[in-house]
């Protein structure tokens, strides 16, 4: 599998597009899901930042990532 940050952003909008459709009877179902949903995100998000953290540490960039998309510059931590 190999999903990205921007596919993550896809799943939430569309979890949120479903709790906004769901019928009175469903609505209890897609907020659960709803919920599920947005704690693996968030699990997937802390990954995310580690790898930040790691890349700033090493004073490299993301091209290892295989989950953030995005190349941005990130300063190498000040070692002194």
């Amino acid at each position: 599998m190999k999903n990205k940050l921007s596919d993550l952003r896809d799943h939430l909008f569309a979890q949120l597009e479903a709790v906004r459709e769901a019928t009175d009877e469903n609505l209890a179902k897609e907020v659960s899901r709803a919920q599920s949903v947005s704690d693996i995100s968030r699990v997937l998000i802390e990954s995310a930042k580690v790898e930040i953290d790691y890349f700033r540490h090493i004073g490299g960039e993301n091209s290892a990532s295989s989950f953030i998309e995005s190349k941005p510059a990130l300063p190498p931590v000040n070692r002194s």
